[in-house]
């Protein structure tokens, strides 16, 4: 396995970590940015360094989302401190399915790109 991708799979890890400690962690009463927005944007870029990281397949790539995302939503409603919205799971999954489609047309971009090169 070449060293590029252990990298990124460390990075998809430890954005991971990342989510769940940002989703988890106690917010202040109100956020300068909109909390739907940060869900989307957080499953854009996850979904988007999967593909990259692990090569893995569009459905994976959904059903990891749509797993990550409920997960996050339910332990969240076992919190004291913070609560789950079907709102927020719809953001993750929305922003994971942008994600996929961003990455798709880029790969799709160099592909033609390539064998217009041939």
């Amino acid at each position: 396995m070449d060293n590029s991708y252990k990298v990124l799979k460390m990075i998809f890890f430890t954005y991971i970590i990342f989510i769940a400690f940002m989703s988890f962690y106690p917010s202040p009463p109100e956020t300068p940015t909109s909390d739907k927005l940060n869900h989307f944007i957080a499953f854009f870029v996850m979904a988007v360094l999967y593909r990259i990281s692990f090569q893995g397949s569009y459905w994976a790539n959904f059903f990891i989302a749509i797993i990550y995302g409920a997960f996050i939503e339910i332990v969240q409603s076992f919190l004291p401190y913070r609560y789950a919205e079907y709102a927020d799971f719809i953001a993750d999954i929305f922003g994971a399915l942008c994600g996929m489609f961003f990455i798709f047309v880029l790969e799709l971009g160099i592909t033609i790109i390539k064998e217009n090169k041939r």
